[in-house]
């Protein structure tokens, strides 16, 4: 059965940098059945084809560029892409998803998937015009910024190309550097480095193609209600005011707003970091990606220093701001500009200035150690020094760039609050006041991540955030929510005004597999969350790596709502493995894997 004509391109590009030959194949109608596409295809690549225990940084280590059935669609938020590889990070599965316009601009030029091998012997740029492959040496733009190299690609090319780009910290090959497409990043768990290990600079890519669906009057009608439900939502609305901090307050009051390295759980000038503020001094206008009605992207000029940035969403305005005790926004939007120039994640570089903050707060590390730098709670100063000094390598940021769970190596005792889970650092939501997310942070498939369980559902959503009861219920539905659109692929930020339900109504008639109801997407969703696990496990991770950083464990909030909790971990985590059908050390059974249809794919 061809998959042409329902939401797929059906074609697979493969590159081998190391051979400079590519091919194309056929996607397998029975595994996209199963997996739909996205990270359900990514995932399936990268465990039938990765050797197990490969080094993220060698040329065995797959790197897989991932669209869904939805992708280039008329769905809302469809232009979306993902990446899948074995993380430099955290020396498991990852995936990471981008907006902007490269998404779609994949799909139009006729790829479900581009699966790239081996290592280049020079720095390449992959040039993919529709059917048109070829290679181009990129010495020239080696080194240069995201921004330079993204121009001189565009002005080689022409403006009608995509690209994605990785900037200087990925070609030293910094686990915590990311890929760019223009100012939109895939920037969790040190993808960068993956393609700078290959030496390749980017991808430049065209695309003219159309997607075809399997019932267009029915898609289109899935899609419009989509759409209306998603401009009907408050949460979407308030997001459209005023970006993704528009939460921020909200979680201060629940007393889950990480506040210098965790050690809070609400940080007492939080009104001047929320949306609101930041609309009000610094926000100009608000910017949307391809097919999105939500547009929570907001652009930030800076006064001082004559530069305007996308940004920044909520978890940089708490990475760098509240989790470093600062409310300095000139200081946060260089910081945020210094990132995506050098091209690593502002998540884990606001962990690690906060984590370097409190070592020098208990005189574990000094200003001489810093390169000069006095890392006190507040300092603005501190945050752009630090910032650059990881952005670029240079001095003390050589070590920094490693990540908390490295640097908390060379300190002994910091481990204790070292804020990571499997050595990627946490978000913006304090495990001790919510007791779903910290079972999801401890048993993501890539770390210590908030995009696996739904944090609002739990803070704002209805739910008791401080009780264990029905949580690892909470978390597994919403996980396998979140892998469908994952599998889409579609935006996030749709869970806020649609639900599976609306997702089922546009995939059917998109792929024309006549999936019965929503539970069978969620079996879908099952499926693509188990092949992640499986891929772990073989990698040697089991129950002794889903786990917390002690802080969150045994040390009790000190005020706000959740005063004097921790998180008891293990009777939850116990419960999710059960539900899922895992053994007690967190390992997908025999019996689940055959039940799910799993086992046959991947003999």
């Amino acid at each position: 059965m061809s998959l042409k004509d329902r939401g797929y391109a059906d074609k697979v590009l493969r590159v081998n940098l190391t051979t400079k030959r590519c091919s194309t194949e056929n996607l397998d109608p029975d595994v996209m059945r199963l997996l739909l596409g996205g990270k359900g295809l990514g995932a399936y690549y990268l465990y039938k084809e990765s050797k197990p225990l490969a080094d993220p940084l060698s040329p065995e280590n797959p790197f897989v560029f991932v669209v869904g059935p939805l992708t280039g669609t008329s769905a809302p938020t469809a232009g979306r892409f993902g990446v899948v590889t074995k993380s430099p990070a955290t020396k498991t599965f990852l995936d990471s998803y981008c907006g902007g316009f490269f998404g779609q601009t994949m799909k139009f030029a006729g790829y479900d998937a581009i699966v790239i091998e081996g290592a280049s012997a020079e720095p390449v740029v992959l040039v993919v015009d529709n059917e048109s492959v070829c290679f181009e040496g990129a010495a020239d733009i080696w080194g240069c910024t995201t921004a330079e190299s993204t121009k001189r690609l565009k002005g080689k090319f022409g403006a009608d190309f995509q690209t994605v780009v990785i900037g200087p910290a990925a070609e030293r090959l910094s686990p915590i550097s990311g890929i760019f497409n223009d100012e939109r990043t895939a920037g969790r768990g040190g993808a960068g480095a993956v393609l700078g290990s290959k030496r390749l600079k980017g991808i430049a890519l065209r695309g003219t193609g159309t997607v075809q669906v399997h019932d267009p009057a029915g898609f289109d009608e899935a899609a419009w209600i989509a759409y209306r439900m998603l401009r009907m939502s408050n949460q979407i609305k308030r997001m459209n005011d005023h970006g993704t901090a528009n939460i921020l307050g909200l979680v201060n009051a629940a007393g889950a707003l990480p506040t210098r390295n965790y050690q809070e759980g609400q940080f007492e000038r939080s009104n001047e970091m929320t949306g609101e503020a930041w609309s009000k001094e610094y926000w100009t206008r608000s910017i949307g990606c391809y097919g999105c009605p939500i547009y929570c992207s907001k652009i930030a000029y800076s006064k001082t220093r004559d530069i305007a940035i996308d940004g920044p969403d909520f978890e940089t305005i708490w990475a760098m701001g509240v989790n470093c005790g600062l409310t300095d926004k000139e200081a946060i939007i260089y910081s945020n500009y210094l990132c995506d120039l050098y091209g690593v994640d502002t998540i884990s570089v606001g962990n690690i200035v906060g984590f370097v903050m409190e070592l020098y707060q208990r005189n574990m590390i000094s200003s001489t150690d810093l390169d000069g730098v006095k890392a006190e709670w507040g300092s603005g100063d501190a945050l752009v020094a630090l910032t650059e000094k990881i952005a670029k390598g240079e001095g003390i940021g050589e070590l920094l760039q490693k990540g908390v769970r490295e640097i908390s190596k060379h300190y002994p005792g910091s481990e204790d609050f070292a804020m990571q889970v499997k050595g990627l650092e946490m978000p913006a939501y304090h495990p001790n006041a919510a007791k779903g997310i910290g079972l999801s942070y401890a048993v993501s498939d890539r770390g210590g991540c908030h995009l696996r369980g739904s944090p609002l559902a739990e803070l704002l959503g209805g739910a008791d955030p401080l009780t264990y009861e029905g949580k690892a219920d909470l978390f597994k539905t919403n996980q396998l929510d979140v892998s469908i659109i994952d599998a889409g692929i579609l935006c996030y930020f749709v869970k806020f005004g649609i639900t599976l339900k609306e997702v089922f109504q546009m995939v059917n008639p998109c792929t024309g597999f006549e999936y019965r109801d929503p539970r069978d997407l969620e079996r879908v969703g099952e499926r693509i969350t188990v092949l992640s696990r499986l891929f772990s496990t073989r990698e040697g991770f089991s129950v002794k790596d889903d786990i917390l950083p002690k802080r969150a464990l045994a040390e009790p909030l000190p005020s706000g709502p959740a005063k004097g909790h921790v998180h008891e971990l293990e009777k939850l985590r116990t419960e999710y493995y059960h539900i899922m059908g895992w053994s007690e050390n967190g390992i997908p059974t025999e019996e689940r894997l055959v039940e799910l249809g799993l086992k046959e794919i991947l003999q």
